[in-house]
């Protein structure tokens, strides 16, 4: 067998593997997505697809509470989700769950997590970027 052949056969064997490696579309699954800071993830937002739950993570002590923020897409924006926004300030190491979420299957969202100064601090001190979620 010439080399020229085995290269053609490694090429044409190589193919199937990219084939495979095409996915679908996404929808929902258990995601998550976290926020860095300094090398350390400093926060994580969880969905649990079984029951729409939501965890919100708080896992470093640097004086920041953390706080979710969901959206849902309508048209060719996006809008604050009824109930789609909440804070943990409970100290680093916690989480609080937000359950019950009924995302409907008609809609896109997406959700972050960003460091705040307090429950009422409408200005982020940092946010990780956005998962998108479609069920």
């Amino acid at each position: 067998m010439s080399k020229k052949w085995l290269g053609r056969a490694a090429a044409v064997l190589a193919v199937p593997a990219m084939v495979i490696g095409i996915s679908s579309p996404a929808s929902a699954t258990d995601q998550y997505v976290t926020l860095n800071s300094h090398g350390k993830i400093v926060a994580s937002l969880h969905f649990y697809d079984d029951g729409d739950d939501w965890g919100l993570f708080d896992l470093e002590a640097d004086g920041h509470g953390v706080r979710a923020y969901i959206q849902v897409a309508a048209t060719d924006k996006w809008y604050d989700w009824d109930g789609g926004t909440w804070y943990n300030g409970k100290g680093a190491g916690t989480s609080v769950m937000k359950t019950d979420g009924n995302l409907l299957t008609i809609n896109r969202y997406r959700a972050q997590v960003c460091t705040v100064d307090g429950s009422g601090d409408k200005t982020p001190v940092a946010c990780s970027a956005w998962m998108y979620i479609q069920e």
